[in-house]
């Protein structure tokens, strides 16, 4: 009985350690494959820059972002963080490409293409504006990016961009309180309605916007409504006066 004992002991001692040598060689295996997956830099980037020029954005960003992932340090990883949102804004994906902008920007400061990621962290909440009526969240968000451009960098080339875009933002969230005020208007609120209408006057009416000659219109039709005259003259007058042209001042 001594015996088997011992057999059975030795035994389970060399399955023991059977199965461990083998999960030791199991696990070296394993960690050689994961370095053989690893290219080296220069593949990354060569790869990454070949799907751009072909149209492969999605390729791109995915060999741009193994790149920063593996090799930091490497000489053109800091091209590749800019060039991730790039490849980010071309496919679509807006809302990756802002925040790889972003981080370019953290990461560079100082670097001369800060102003170019700005615009372009703008450009990806501007791609992502909603109809009228609608949150207008991602245009104030571009708005204010824009407006940080031309404070930090007026005299970029991408500050001059940002002015017109900024007018075009200032058109559609114009509208979009304007829409606001007449969704009012039109369930006969005339008193919400009046308020969101000079809310357009207020913010806008400086900046000359398409809108500004209908929101007067509007406003003094909804005092025609309360039966405030005095009011209701006082905006049609404004109208005529400074919007002569317009089908709403006739």
């Amino acid at each position: 009985m001594n015996i088997t004992k011992r057999n059975r002991g030795l035994i389970l001692f060399l399955i023991t350690a059977v199965i461990a040598s083998a999960f030791s060689v199991m696990l070296s295996g394993c960690g050689k494959n994961v370095k053989k997956n690893i290219l080296p830099p220069d593949v990354y980037y060569k790869k990454a820059m070949h799907d751009s020029q072909n149209k492969n954005y999605h390729g791109a960003a995915k060999n741009f972002k193994a790149l920063i992932e593996n090799y930091p340090s490497y000489r053109n990883t800091k091209k590749a963080e800019l060039k991730l949102g790039d490849a980010y804004y071309l496919e679509g994906k807006y809302i990756e490409a802002q925040g790889a902008y972003l981080d370019f920007i953290h990461l560079h400061p100082r670097s001369e293409y800060v102003p170019f990621a700005m615009f372009y962290e703008a450009m990806s909440f501007y791609k992502r504006k909603e109809a009228v009526g609608r949150s207008q969240s991602p245009l104030k968000n571009a708005k204010a990016t824009f407006e940080k451009l031309i404070s930090k960098y007026p005299y970029s080339k991408y500050s001059k961009k940002a002015f017109k875009h900024i007018r075009l933002i200032d058109i559609k969230l114009s509208e979009n309180t304007f829409f606001t005020g007449l969704y009012y208007y039109n369930a006969s609120l005339w008193k919400p309605a009046i308020y969101m209408f000079k809310t357009v006057l207020k913010q806008y009416a400086s900046k000359n916007v398409p809108i500004i000659p209908k929101t007067l219109y509007y406003i003094a039709a909804c005092y025609k409504n309360t039966g405030n005259k005095k009011m209701e003259a006082h905006y049609m007058n404004i109208l005529k006066t400074k919007y002569p042209q317009s089908p709403y001042a006739r």
